[in-house]
């Protein structure tokens, strides 16, 4: 009893030569930052990684690239993989018709089954296409189809939750059209009223949403030293997002039309940034991960 006595007056005494100038207000708040490194869970629950990715629900990821790297063909991965496993998960498209999409993916089962330049035995591909059977395909008009409208058609139409896990891709965001009090918001004010809305739309229903953004012209051709700036739009584009992710090429395209891309993290709210690879089979449209990669291309 009387060397527990003793301990507690000497720990007493080192917390106090501790904190000693410290208010109190401050000794609590750093109690409370240690319990909250110990007891809070983290608010960024993934519910799956798709195509490589991973994804928590009510978080906005954007995608930027140079144009024909390969944004949409990563998305397409993502809905592919996500409807593979019962997740809710739509595209909505202001680039390409639906005919397109449904080519393109048609394109990356192939590559699946038989490799960046091989061919699939039809019944065989067919049976891989059903898997990705609930994707939502949505071609969409950058006159009329706001996030707004989006957001009904995902709700009523297709029965996307009103809280729960679901993904959704767009491309891409310098295309969505925002009303304002006066009419259409302009063009260059446009992007980062359009990012500002999907983020509360994710949050609203704990979707995972990710848009493919584009960069400034002077951009294309960078290979390092990226960053925030190089988005195109207001600064609220990347103010917005919970993660940016941007693709650069490494070097030139092979004689198959095949690339080795690179994947910067700009930013990331959920954790430290990384780099990584990716390949880009483009005659089947397919973002290939490090693990497929098959040597083809140096």
């Amino acid at each position: 009893m009387i060397y527990l006595f003793h301990y507690l007056v000497n720990h007493l005494k080192e917390l106090f030569n501790a904190y000693q100038g410290v208010p109190l207000c401050g000794i609590f708040y750093t109690a409370a930052m240690r319990a909250g490194v110990i007891g809070i869970p983290t608010p960024y629950k993934i519910f799956g990684e798709f195509a490589g990715l991973p994804f928590w629900g009510g978080g906005l990821t954007l995608l930027a690239a140079a144009p024909g790297v390969g944004k949409t063909s990563w998305m397409l991965r993502m809905l592919f993989d996500a409807a593979a496993k019962n997740v809710p998960t739509a595209i909505g498209c202001y680039e390409h018709t639906e005919e397109e999409l449904k080519y393109r993916i048609s394109q990356q089962v192939t590559a699946m089954l038989a490799g960046p330049h091989g061919e699939a035995e039809r019944f065989a591909k067919e049976d891989k296409l059903a898997e990705c059977g609930n994707a939502v395909l949505l071609s969409l008009d950058d006159r009329r189809d706001t996030v707004r409208g989006l957001e009904d058609v995902l709700l009523n139409t297709y029965s996307f939750p009103q809280k729960g896990n679901a993904l959704l891709t767009i491309d891409y965001l310098n295309r969505m059209p925002v009303v304002g009090l006066t009419g259409m918001i302009p063009l260059e004010l446009r992007s980062g009223e359009a990012a500002a809305a999907l983020r509360a739309m994710s949050r609203r229903h704990e979707w995972a949403i990710i848009v493919a953004a584009a960069l400034k012209a002077e951009s294309f051709y960078l290979n390092e030293d990226f960053n925030l700036g190089h988005l195109l739009g207001d600064e609220r584009v990347p103010y917005e997002a919970d993660r940016v992710l941007l693709v650069s090429r490494e070097g030139e395209s092979a004689q198959c039309g095949c690339l080795n891309l690179v994947v910067h993290t700009l930013k990331d709210r959920t954790g430290p940034t990384r780099t990584w690879k990716l390949q880009f089979w483009g005659e089947r449209f397919y973002p290939a991960l490090e693990a497929e990669f098959d040597g083809h291309i140096q």
